[in-house]
């Protein structure tokens, strides 16, 4: 069913929304009092499952970790991972103060004042200025510690951006909906005229036999040739294996799983093309002819919207 929320037209059936589109964005922050983690995620369209990783200094050793998180919720799409670090751990490491060398330093100061009877004292500009007495020692992280405080917002944002997904492929399985809809009615145009033009077929074709023969032929021959050239403008079998296929693309379209689908509808687009210009070819009728470009149109418009459906 249809519902709204926030202004937003959502499709759900068994509390889980359906169709999902392969666009989407998700952004989530988590950390403790030694630093925080920026999230961001971004989903496009991609034939297969790509997974790009921007990771910080230090947190290498988790990218099989996020990498492993996303392909268990998503089956398609490319997707662009970036995990920034903010806050005291920004940089990696800490400054941290040498004091054994910063007391031997002022110690050596005041001896060589008293000895020579300098002027002046030991400024913390000038012992600052020394070597290796202010330094960056990198701060190695527990891993597993690092990874439980991640996790949950890489969770949070994953469900934003599959939240989006969903909200945008119910809108694109409402559009098609409407364009299978508008099919239907041709098709069903097509197979009221189909019966018309088998029936055209075979007085054109008899009128002119008449015409070419000049004896009289065999009736029953005459007749059963007629029969065979009129079958082939039928396209009775084309219409069942399309209504068919229209049945599976509908039953997909509306399937409460979260399997991924996109690549079937196409196919099943694929086939009912196939059909459609089967029709064209065989039916030899204008009416007809108008009402398989409209078919063909609406097809190649789903056919769009289906290229980001995941």
């Amino acid at each position: 069913m249809l519902y709204a929320a926030e202004g937003r037209i959502l499709l759900q059936q068994g509390g889980l929304l359906m169709i999902r589109s392969m666009t989407g964005y998700g952004r989530s922050e988590a950390g403790d009092a030694d630093g925080r983690f920026s999230i961001e995620l971004r989903s496009l369209n991609n034939r297969y499952l790509d997974i790009q990783i921007k990771l910080p200094r230090g947190l290498a050793v988790l990218e099989s970790r996020v990498k492993k998180t996303v392909q268990g919720r998503f089956s398609r799409g490319r997707f662009e991972v970036s995990i920034f670090r903010t806050g005291e751990r920004e940089h990696g490491g800490r400054l941290s103060v040498n004091e054994a060398l910063a007391a031997q330093y002022v110690g050596i100061l005041k001896d060589l004042k008293a000895r020579f009877g300098l002027s002046g004292d030991a400024e913390l500009s000038l012992v600052a200025g020394f070597p290796d007495l202010i330094t960056m020692t990198d701060v190695k992280d527990d891993p597993e510690a690092l990874w439980r405080m991640l996790s949950t917002g890489l969770s949070q944002a994953l469900d934003e951006l599959d939240r989006m997904r969903g909200e945008e492929g119910a809108l694109l399985a409402q559009d098609i909906r409407e364009r299978l809809e508008a099919i239907e009615r041709a098709i069903k145009a097509i197979s009221a005229r189909s019966p018309v033009t088998v029936e055209n077929a075979r007085k054109r074709m008899t009128e002119l036999l008449n015409r070419l023969l000049t004896e009289q032929p065999d009736p029953a021959r005459l007749a059963q040739e007629i029969a065979v050239l009129a079958e082939r403008t039928d396209v009775t079998e084309e219409l069942v294996r399309f209504a068919c296929h229209m049945t599976q693309f509908r039953s997909m379209l509306g399937g409460s799983t979260r399997e991924a689908v996109g690549r079937k509808l196409d196919f099943l687009l694929q086939e009912m093309g196939r059909e459609v210009n089967t029709i064209a070819s065989k039916a030899m009728d204008a009416q007809i002819a108008m009402d398989v470009v409209l078919v063909k149109a609406e097809l190649e418009k789903i056919r769009e919207q289906v290229q980001n459906i995941e």
